[in-house]
């Protein structure tokens, strides 16, 4: 999806597909305007939007560089509809905007289209996304992958099939069982029996944010948390548990149950080959931006 910025074939008037698919999409929302009244009119926000997506497909690291590469090429201010380039300020504000509101219409409207309402089984996880060394913002962590790392995580809640259904961007200090509540909450609106998680989401208050919401939260024992479990889940379930997540998958069912967990990695490895990742940029809200844009874009594909 995210291709060279200086590929010739992106300087030619026919955009890729999947870019003018989506723009299409973009016409047909009903995103709220601002009212003109005095001054320049404003921007359309499904102009700026469509240059955020630009933005994203071809990694432009800032909003300054998309202003000088909208002024340089005519082709692209055509394709985002735009008569002339908008100041930097105007993007700044429409990025604001759209962490805060557009986003969660536009995700909302895209999963209503999608049809997702009965996600019976969801699956929860999260990934190193590494930022520039120079960020003063991003926190040191550590992952299986990359071990120490510095940058952020992306904690998703995802279907089976692939389709993200929440998400949470964190620094990298923030751990999986602490965040695991908040995208808990976010799936009430949906009717979930159960979600799968792996062993770092082994924690009481997962399990009683999930049952508040209705929810079973199944995920292994994480034998480093206590030598001996005292509670419930610990003495009923370590043996079907066992059964699911062990070295011996013993049942067809706990087979199943189990490959269901790599449709997330899926996600992830499929995001990151998409571009969501960038070592070299640096700030939250930049990186916030572009991730919320690789969601949409991943999420969007279903519909083709």
């Amino acid at each position: 999806m995210i291709s060279n910025l200086n590929s010739e074939h992106a300087w030619s008037y026919e955009i890729d597909p999947l870019l003018a698919s989506l723009f299409r999409y973009i016409d047909s929302l009903s995103l709220p305007e601002t009212p003109y009244v005095t001054g320049r009119p404003p921007v359309p926000k499904k102009s700026l939007l469509k240059c955020f997506f630009l933005k994203t497909y071809f990694a432009i690291d800032s909003l300054r560089k998309l202003v000088r590469v909208l002024q340089r090429f005519r082709c692209f201010q055509l394709a985002c509809g735009l008569g002339e380039v908008p100041h930097l300020s105007t993007f700044s504000r429409a990025a604001k905007w759209f962490r805060e509101q557009g986003f969660p219409v536009f995700h909302a409207q895209l999963l209503k289209d999608l049809d997702v309402r009965y996600p019976k089984i969801v699956l929860i996880d999260s990934s190193a996304l590494r930022s520039s060394l120079y960020d003063s913002q991003a926190k040191w962590g550590v992952s299986t992958r990359y071990h120490w790392f510095k940058g952020y995580k992306l904690h998703l809640c995802t279907t089976a099939e692939g389709i993200i259904l929440s998400h949470v961007l964190t620094t990298a200090n923030r751990n999986d069982e602490a965040v695991a509540p908040e995208l808990l909450v976010s799936l009430k609106q949906w009717d979930i029996e159960l979600v799968l998680g792996d062993a770092a989401y082994d924690s009481e208050k997962v399990r009683q944010t999930a049952e508040q919401s209705g929810i079973l939260f199944i995920s292994p024992i994480n034998h480093r948390n206590s030598e001996e479990r005292k509670d419930a889940y610990g003495r009923v379930l370590p043996v079907f548990l066992k059964t699911m997540f062990g070295v011996f998958l013993k049942t067809r069912f706990g087979q199943w149950l189990f490959g269901l967990r790599r449709g997330i990695e899926r996600v992830f490895n499929e995001l990151k080959s998409d571009g969501v990742e960038q070592p070299r940029w640096y700030g939250f809200h930049r990186y916030l931006l572009h991730v919320l844009c690789c969601i949409l874009m991943h999420n969007f594909e279903f519909l083709l």
